[in-house]
């Protein structure tokens, strides 16, 4: 059997250590097993229990110091799986030992973070793929097909609504706090500003927002209403709460949708995962559903970044998309501390 170094690019089975053990983790670790060109080799994690349970599932050694991850030969590409806070020194200590970077959403907490990642994956030779898991979500992958071949026409407008339980008790402590990157805003807010821009076709250039804590007593936001405005002349919407958790909160069960409003019908999304167009010359608002498979999007985005490895080519989720999305976080959450709109000159 030939070792590593001697297969082609194309034939190399890619090792994947993961840093940090939460509960994102799983999915890497399922998906080095399953995307066909890869192995999970090794993974670290601090806390004992959450290293054990890991360790237990997974039948792969948990050590305590990242660095044993970066510094073993058998690791071609890390997952960072981490308090977001986190992205920025491990991602670019992880460029500097060689290793391709599979890094959660958002990249980083600021767009002075993400240069810093990219310029060192840059000068590194390894590429920074951003897990924006919407590009790859099949309702949204066969939207934006229906509106770039025309069939619905072109897009007018959009609205993205998103509810859930902020679930207060089962957050780490970063996660209350937005100084290591917490709250909602920066978890779904990425979502959501993500499959905006690839469903609207274009960049957001202005902003009005608010962003805010109406629930719960933390350092972080618990509710986003933004307006965007794209390159192209469109424009969206934004409502996001994560909302008090008990039985009187007034919504039993997480959920939300996306419209799209284009020339010829409308497009709707529910709950991430099922696509409807308005039925043609219906005026009573019916929609008809459009069938699409499902996917696992972490499977499928470490597919693509091993193709973009072993093809030499861009990442599929550019780091300038990445970018983009964090620079229109941040925007929002100046529009909310300033009450004014904020341009996007990215």
């Amino acid at each position: 059997m030939l070792g590593e170094e001697h297969r082609t690019m194309a034939e190399r089975v890619f090792g994947i250590g993961i840093i940090g053990a939460g509960r994102i983790s799983g999915a890497h670790a399922r998906a080095a097993g399953e995307a066909g060109s890869t192995r999970l080799v090794m993974a670290s994690e601090v806390d004992d229990k959450r290293a054990h349970e890991f360790e237990a599932k997974w039948h792969v050694p948990v050590v305590s110091d990242y660095m044993e991850v970066l510094n073993n030969p058998e690791v071609d590409i890390v997952s960072l799986t981490l308090p977001h806070w986190l992205h920025e020194p491990i991602g670019i200590a992880a460029a500097q030992a060689g290793k391709h970077i599979f890094v959660e959403k958002p990249m980083a907490d600021s767009i002075e973070e993400c240069d810093r990642m990219i310029a060192a994956a840059r000068a590194n030779g390894v590429k920074l793929f951003t897990g924006h898991t919407e590009q790859f979500l099949a309702p949204n992958v066969k939207a934006r097909q229906m509106i770039a071949s025309g069939e619905v026409g072109l897009p007018v407008l959009a609205t993205d609504c998103w509810y859930k339980a902020f679930g207060v008790a089962a957050r780490p402590p970063w996660f209350l706090d937005r100084s290591k990157g917490g709250g909602m805003w920066l978890m779904n807010g990425a979502h959501m500003i993500d499959r905006l821009t690839y469903l609207m076709g274009d960049r957001v250039v202005s902003v009005k927002a608010m962003v805010q804590t109406r629930f719960h007593a933390i350092q972080a936001d618990d509710t986003a209403l933004a307006y965007l405005e794209f390159a192209n002349g469109t424009g969206a919407t934004i409502a996001h709460t994560g909302y008090k958790d008990h039985a009187g909160a007034g919504v039993d069960q997480p959920g939300g949708e996306i419209v799209i409003t284009c020339t010829e019908a409308q497009l709707k999304i529910v709950d991430r995962n099922r696509l409807f167009r308005s039925v043609p010359g219906d005026r009573g608002g019916a929609w008809e559903e459009v069938v699409v498979d499902r996917v696992d999007t972490t499977t499928v985005e470490l597919r693509a970044l091993v193709s973009n490895i072993v093809n030499n080519e861009p990442e599929t989720v550019s780091v300038e998309q990445a970018r983009h999305i964090v620079d229109v976080m941040t925007a929002c959450e100046m529009s909310s501390q300033t009450g004014r709109e904020v341009r996007i000159n990215d």
